[in-house]
């Protein structure tokens, strides 16, 4: 079975079509370039078209209008005249960039030359240094809260707190009143003599949102 050929890919054909141009260095017209260049290069009078159109825009062929008619020619010299174009245009470039990087580094240079070193300047570059190291600290110690279990142990130890505190209070607030109907203490010269503030009460249970706030605390009758 016979193998069926492989088409040219679209670098294959410019570079056939550019050969076909260099192999006479003659001007074509629209109509010899489609008929003659598809017998050379093998390609469809459509594909030839639109090869050429490729090397017009590549700069490879040049093209002008006569009357009614368009010609078109290449020779070898297009094309390394065309390079030598762009070397000299990168060399160009180069050396305009090669200026502002001197340009540049001379600039930094002199602005270093100018700054002064200054106690006030040390300080702040220290104070710079000390808030990096915190914030860093910071951001180190914020990882430990992203773990979630330990979110879970902290909440529980904050309820086992406060459910301690209001059993204490409810104890003292009963020494209170029995030491005040036994013994005629006021509840006023209790607290003194026990150094107990007049405003502790009961410890309302936090309320665990995304991030944690304490309730504000009520009395509790």
């Amino acid at each position: 079975m016979a193998t069926r050929r492989k088409g040219m890919s679209p670098e294959e054909k410019k570079e056939k079509l550019k050969e076909f141009f260099h192999s006479n260095s003659t001007i074509y017209s629209s109509k010899d370039v489609e008929s003659e260049a598809s017998k050379y290069t093998g390609m469809t009078q459509v594909q030839c078209k639109e090869t050429l159109q490729m090397l017009i825009d590549d700069g490879v062929v040049n093209t002008d209008k006569m009357g009614s008619s368009n010609f078109y020619w290449s020779f070898p010299s297009f094309e390394f005249d065309s390079k030598k174009d762009k070397i000299i245009e990168q060399t160009k470039l180069l050396s305009e960039t090669k200026e502002r990087i001197q340009s540049e580094t001379k600039k930094i240079e002199q602005l270093k030359s100018e700054r002064v070193e200054s106690e006030t300047r040390t300080k702040n570059l220290e104070k710079l240094q000390t808030l990096k190291d915190d914030n860093k600290s910071f951001k180190e110690e914020l990882l430990l809260y992203a773990d979630s279990s330990l979110i879970d142990d902290k909440k529980r130890d904050i309820k086992i707190a406060i459910a301690a505190v209001n059993r204490y209070t409810d104890n003292i607030s009963s020494l209170r009143q029995f030491c005040d109907s036994k013994y005629n203490i006021r509840p006023s010269d209790f607290d003194t003599s026990f150094g107990i503030k007049p405003d502790m009460d009961y410890l309302e249970e936090y309320n665990f949102n995304d991030t944690p706030q304490p309730v504000n605390k009520k009395k509790r009758k």
